[in-house]
């Protein structure tokens, strides 16, 4: 065991240290959903349906008024603005952390007046929405050190701060529960959140500290220029991944919202695992763009995109396994909506790798038009379906509009470089797959033995070709 292990030690010392980051950030990433994915059982037993309905759509404003309160300044800008102002890293942090406070006093003074003495539009307390603008003065802070972190491949603080989340958080809002049974959801959403405020505002000190003078204009208005097209876009990734819950519990109710927001816990595991992936492929595939080397992204990205295909179809054949894991009986049809959740995060990963080439050409409105295009067909099609089929609806109409989303960013992709720079009959086939199985999966439920024999076939195979897999990512990434 001995000798196993320092092998094993020794392997990791003989990685580059692009390679031992993006395990150390996937790995921590990893656990860190898990911990949620495992501790989910406990919150939906120690809440109810409607009660978990509540933290779902709190949740869901959280994420829209987020689009105008941080203006997405921790998104795509940030990592341009870095890569662009190299010399001034400090500087341009520092003038992009004012220019997102500035932004969310403006908003919240808004929000607040309307919501107070207006019309009331937030289904939340006046504590909870104070707590939330709160949260968006420090995030911003520990979101731009995490990206700097990465690009400069420094893991190992990273993944310290993120195992202390994975463990208070939890922690925290259990015992709130517990302790104030009389603001469950309440305490549920302020004790996940108070280890990652922590951080953050630690954070912010490090960033006042390194800052020199003041923010410079220059770096608001390349901001400022280079965001405000993509508002549009921010709101309409917000409407594909949260809107079906608020529409949800406008037609049929904050329980029904619950049960589908327990469902849709699996497409967060799932975008986790895709948010780790995606995040160590930018710096490389900015990297080879700016070589001009897209040529070579496909034998990188590729086995990448099977691989992940292949974990989508085995969580929609395990949908009612995990959902009686995941919750009580009363939670129990939100099963048949996870394999179009699933199916649609799987579109999420294809449209990321035509935008993160679209963004580095810094031509973001024609991202834009992608999410507008598939945020306007999801509304429509869910305020159809529904009322008039129920809410399960929505997972298909959220995966139809992600197929918008996916060829409205591969015709863009194509109109700013010239080439499909991917391989794209090997994408198609793995789409093709991975929608097929959301529509048929659902047919199979009844059927244990028939899911376990095709569970058993995807595991032979990713067994089998395991090393062709590794060995080809293992090449194109310790190369670089």
């Amino acid at each position: 065991m001995r000798a196993l292990v320092k092998k094993g030690v020794q392997a990791v010392r003989q990685m580059s240290v692009q390679v031992r980051a993006s395990m150390a950030f996937m790995a921590v990433n990893f656990m860190q959903k898990g911990i949620s994915f495992l501790t989910a059982p406990i919150f939906t037993r120690l809440l109810t349906t409607e009660e978990y309905g509540r933290i779902t759509v709190y949740s869901s404003w959280l994420d829209v008024i987020g689009i105008f309160a941080m203006f997405g300044l921790c998104n795509n800008v940030f990592y341009n603005g870095i890569t662009e102002y190299k010399n001034d890293r400090d500087h341009f942090t520092f003038s992009m952390l004012t220019l997102s406070n500035v932004i969310t006093l403006f908003v919240f003074a808004v929000v607040f007046i309307v919501n107070k003495y207006v019309f009331r539009f937030l289904n939340v307390s006046d504590h909870l929405i104070l707590f939330m603008f709160f949260t968006f003065l420090l995030e911003p802070a520990f979101e731009f050190w995490k990206t700097r972190q990465r690009f400069d491949f420094k893991y190992r603080l990273l993944c310290v701060f993120m195992l202390l989340v994975m463990v208070f958080s939890p922690v925290c809002a259990i015992a709130g529960i517990f302790l104030f049974p009389g603001a469950k959801v309440e305490a549920r959403i302020v004790g996940a959140q108070l280890m990652t405020l922590l951080i953050c505002a630690g954070c912010y000190l490090v960033t006042i500290f390194r800052s020199k003078g003041a923010p410079k204009w220059k770096y608001w208005k390349y901001a400022l220029l280079y965001n405000l097209p993509l508002i549009p876009y921010f709101l309409s990734t917000y409407i594909l991944s949260s809107s079906d819950r608020l529409m949800i519990a406008h037609y049929c109710g904050e329980d029904k919202a619950g049960i589908y927001g327990i469902a849709y816990t699996m497409s967060a595991v799932v975008n986790i695992i895709w948010s780790s992936v995606n995040a160590t492929m930018i710096p490389t595939i900015y990297k080879r763009c700016e070589e001009k080397r897209m040529h070579t992204l496909s034998e990188f990205v590729n086995p990448v995109i099977m691989a992940y295909a292949s974990i989508c179809i085995m969580i929609m054949l395990m949908a009612p396994e995990v959902i009686a894991f995941l919750a009580p009986s009363s939670y129990g049809e939100g099963m048949y909506v996870i394999p179009a959740i699933v199916g649609g995060v799987f579109y999420m990963s294809i449209f990321s790798i035509f935008s993160n080439v679209i963004y580095y050409h810094k031509k973001p409105k024609y991202v834009m038009g992608a999410g507008v295009a598939a945020a306007v067909a999801n509304f429509i099609l869910n305020m159809v379906f529904i009322p008039a089929v129920g809410y399960l609806a929505a997972g298909y109409t959220t995966l139809a509009a992600y197929l918008v989303e996916v060829l409205w960013a591969y015709v863009a992709m194509r109109k700013v470089t010239g080439s499909s720079v991917y391989d794209m009959k090997k994408l198609v086939l793995m789409g093709c797959g991975v929608l097929a199985t959301a529509v048929v999966t659902p047919l199979l439920y009844p059927f244990a033995l028939a899911r376990i024999f095709l569970l058993a076939g995807l595991f032979w195979y990713l067994w089998k070709n395991r090393n062709d897999m590794i060995q080809m990512i293992w090449r194109k990434r310790n190369h670089e």
